[in-house]
Protein backbone atom coordinates (compact mmCIF):
# COMPACT_ATOMS: atom_id res chain seq x y z
CA UNK A 1 0.00 0.00 0.00
CA UNK A 2 2.86 2.33 0.06
CA UNK A 3 2.95 5.15 -2.54
CA UNK A 4 4.90 8.17 -3.75
CA UNK A 5 2.30 10.77 -4.80
CA UNK A 6 0.04 8.57 -7.14
CA UNK A 7 2.72 5.89 -8.05
CA UNK A 8 2.52 2.52 -5.93
CA UNK A 9 5.63 1.10 -4.39
CA UNK A 10 4.81 -2.24 -6.12
CA UNK A 11 4.78 -0.87 -9.44
CA UNK A 12 7.72 0.87 -9.16
CA UNK A 13 9.61 -2.78 -8.15
CA UNK A 14 7.84 -4.20 -11.16
CA UNK A 15 8.64 -1.30 -13.69
CA UNK A 16 12.77 -1.92 -12.19
CA UNK A 17 12.60 -5.92 -12.21
CA UNK A 18 10.95 -6.27 -15.54
CA UNK A 19 12.84 -3.16 -16.90
CA UNK A 20 16.14 -4.32 -16.04
CA UNK A 21 15.16 -8.43 -17.46
CA UNK A 22 14.84 -6.89 -20.63
CA UNK A 23 17.99 -4.56 -21.05
CA UNK A 24 19.55 -7.47 -19.76
CA UNK A 25 17.60 -9.49 -22.50
CA UNK A 26 18.69 -6.98 -25.36
CA UNK A 27 22.14 -6.82 -24.51
CA UNK A 28 22.09 -10.46 -24.83
CA UNK A 29 21.03 -10.25 -28.23
CA UNK A 30 23.71 -7.85 -29.25
CA UNK A 31 26.24 -10.07 -27.90
CA UNK A 32 25.36 -12.90 -29.66
CA UNK A 33 24.44 -11.57 -33.05
CA UNK A 34 28.21 -10.27 -32.89
CA UNK A 35 29.88 -13.37 -31.25
CA UNK A 36 27.89 -16.34 -32.18
CA UNK A 37 28.91 -19.31 -30.59
CA UNK A 38 31.21 -21.69 -32.65
CA UNK A 39 28.70 -24.35 -32.50
CA UNK A 40 25.85 -22.44 -33.63
CA UNK A 41 27.23 -22.35 -37.34
CA UNK A 42 23.73 -22.04 -38.75
CA UNK A 43 23.02 -19.25 -36.92
CA UNK A 44 25.43 -17.25 -39.40
CA UNK A 45 22.64 -16.62 -42.04
CA UNK A 46 20.61 -15.35 -39.58
CA UNK A 47 23.04 -13.29 -37.51
CA UNK A 48 21.33 -9.87 -38.92
CA UNK A 49 18.22 -10.58 -37.99
CA UNK A 50 18.52 -10.83 -34.23
CA UNK A 51 19.09 -7.51 -32.82
CA UNK A 52 15.95 -6.46 -34.67
CA UNK A 53 13.27 -9.43 -33.92
CA UNK A 54 14.83 -8.99 -30.12
CA UNK A 55 14.16 -5.35 -30.26
CA UNK A 56 10.20 -6.05 -31.58
CA UNK A 57 9.37 -8.44 -28.95
CA UNK A 58 10.70 -5.68 -26.44
CA UNK A 59 9.08 -2.66 -27.44
CA UNK A 60 6.33 -4.62 -27.28
CA UNK A 61 6.59 -5.86 -23.90
CA UNK A 62 7.83 -3.14 -22.83
CA UNK A 63 4.19 -1.20 -23.47
CA UNK A 64 3.60 -3.16 -20.06
CA UNK A 65 6.17 -2.76 -18.73
CA UNK A 66 6.31 1.00 -19.12
CA UNK A 67 2.57 1.47 -18.00
CA UNK A 68 3.47 0.06 -14.30
CA UNK A 69 5.04 3.69 -13.69
CA UNK A 70 2.88 5.79 -16.44
CA UNK A 71 -0.63 4.93 -16.16
CA UNK A 72 -1.08 7.07 -13.07
CA UNK A 73 0.09 9.88 -14.56
CA UNK A 74 -1.70 9.40 -18.22
CA UNK A 75 -5.29 11.41 -18.87
CA UNK A 76 -7.20 9.68 -21.78
CA UNK A 77 -5.53 11.97 -24.51
CA UNK A 78 -2.11 11.05 -23.10
CA UNK A 79 -3.21 7.28 -22.87
CA UNK A 80 -3.89 7.75 -26.78
CA UNK A 81 -0.25 8.97 -27.06
CA UNK A 82 1.26 6.44 -25.23
CA UNK A 83 -0.34 4.23 -27.22
CA UNK A 84 0.48 5.63 -30.41
CA UNK A 85 4.01 5.94 -29.51
CA UNK A 86 4.30 2.14 -29.05
CA UNK A 87 2.33 1.45 -32.15
CA UNK A 88 4.89 4.05 -34.15
CA UNK A 89 8.00 1.74 -32.20
CA UNK A 90 6.34 -1.55 -33.75
CA UNK A 91 6.03 -0.48 -37.20
CA UNK A 92 9.71 0.86 -37.00
CA UNK A 93 11.02 -2.24 -35.76
CA UNK A 94 8.84 -4.26 -38.06
CA UNK A 95 10.81 -2.36 -40.81
CA UNK A 96 13.84 -2.56 -39.46
CA UNK A 97 12.95 -6.40 -39.45
CA UNK A 98 11.99 -6.19 -43.36
CA UNK A 99 15.04 -4.24 -44.25
CA UNK A 100 17.31 -6.44 -42.54
CA UNK A 101 16.06 -9.97 -43.85
CA UNK A 102 15.95 -8.30 -47.56
CA UNK A 103 19.49 -6.71 -47.32
CA UNK A 104 21.46 -8.92 -45.69
CA UNK A 105 19.92 -12.13 -44.75
CA UNK A 106 18.05 -12.97 -47.47
CA UNK A 107 21.21 -13.91 -49.53
CA UNK A 108 22.77 -15.85 -47.19
CA UNK A 109 19.98 -17.62 -46.38
CA UNK A 110 19.66 -18.61 -50.28
CA UNK A 111 23.65 -19.13 -51.06
CA UNK A 112 23.42 -21.11 -47.78
CA UNK A 113 20.88 -23.26 -49.59
CA UNK A 114 22.36 -23.22 -52.98
CA UNK A 115 26.08 -24.81 -51.37
CA UNK A 116 23.47 -27.72 -49.71
CA UNK A 117 21.88 -28.75 -53.09
CA UNK A 118 24.93 -28.74 -54.61
CA UNK A 119 26.58 -31.17 -51.60
CA UNK A 120 23.73 -33.33 -52.29
CA UNK A 121 24.17 -33.56 -56.06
Amino acid sequence: GTAIGKLHASDLVQFIGYGGALVIAWFGARQLAAEPPNDWKWLMPYRALILPVTTLAIVAISYGVLLFICDPFLSKSGKGIYNWIFIAAIVASIVWLILSWVQKSAALVASTDTRKLRKAA
